[in-house]
């Protein structure tokens, strides 16, 4: 009798970091598949779309189906589909998977930076109202490595305008070949910290960053929370869900994304969480099992 129902992936980190696939990993997944596991796939990264994913894990022999992942883009696409009313005009700070979602979803994305903004940083005073963007009733962040002072003016700018804020996931950090570059929420961390509010009884005490009171996103699609499990997985019912088994590099948001979601879960090395603070977490953050890597699951689970 196999032990759990079907297997879920997260990929930064445990399929591959950055351009480079984990060893042994495609190898592992066809083990997998081939004893009988239904696999699937969940990405807080929002810089492609399902289409583009599928692509890039055939490049390093995997295959997938496109109803078979997940990414924070296309969760992000379902959900303002599901606002009443629909949105009108989308801000969108993230890359072409992204806003190819978002379009696809039928929604109208604004510009990337204001008109006449693209070549210069600091002249909005000087356009007159008729030159500026629409205004933007959602302001939809993800990770973007070509962020500019611009977009994130453009985005401060409908924020401030009283946009309603989706963020796709509030992860810190990437991990890459060398070690992590900067993930979602540090883009986030900006707009959060910028259209943030001055703590009245602190002023004195000068420009720490905590005297900040940060304005929080208004919904996060992307792990901890388990909305994209819902999206993907529409007929697991919750007594079913603990027989599915997540695996994801991450404590803050995989793990706690695999309780949230009711799944029984596993942390693998080859991404962020590091093993000393993976056997020291608790509560939400304690992983079901450790491994070194995925390469090392079928024989985990008693797969040749």
């Amino acid at each position: 009798m196999k032990p759990f129902s079907s297997l879920i992936f997260d990929l930064d980190g445990v399929l591959y970091r950055g351009h480079t696939p984990i060893a042994g990993a495609a190898k592992a997944l066809d083990k997998i598949r081939a004893a009988g596991y239904p696999v699937s796939f969940i990405t807080n990264n929002a810089t492609r779309s399902r289409a583009q994913l599928r692509r890039r894990l055939a490049r390093m022999g995997i295959e997938a189906k496109r109803d078979e992942i997940m990414t924070s883009a296309y969760a992000a696409a379902c959900y303002l589909k599901s606002l009443k009313p629909k949105p009108g005009a989308v801000y969108a700070l993230g890359e072409r998977g992204l806003r190819n979602e978002l379009r696809a979803a039928g929604f109208n994305l604004l510009p990337l930076c204001l008109t006449g903004e693209c070549g210069s940083a600091t002249t909005f005073s000087r356009l007159p109202k008729s030159e500026r963007n629409p205004h933007a009733s959602v302001l939809v962040t993800g990770l973007d490595r070509y962020v500019t002072y611009t977009k994130l003016a453009a985005a401060l700018d409908v924020l401030n305008a009283g946009a309603k804020w989706v963020a796709c996931n509030l992860d810190p950090t990437l991990p890459m070949e060398n070690g992590v570059h900067p993930g979602s929420g540090g883009v986030g961390a900006c707009l959060a910290y910028s259209a943030g509010k001055v703590r009245q009884a602190e002023r004195a005490a000068g420009s720490a960053f905590s005297n900040i009171i940060l304005r929080e996103p208004d919904q996060v699609v992307g792990k901890p929370n388990p909305y994209m499990l819902d999206l993907l997985c529409t007929d697991c019912r919750p007594s079913a869900r603990r027989s599915i088994l997540f695996v994801g590099d991450r404590l803050d948001m995989d793990i706690a994304f695999a309780h949230a979601a009711g799944l029984s879960s596993l942390l693998v090395l080859s991404g962020v969480a590091k093993l000393e603070e993976a056997e020291k977490a608790g509560g939400d953050l304690k992983p079901g099992a450790i491994l070194h890597s995925v390469a090392d699951l079928p024989k985990w689970l008693g797969v040749n």
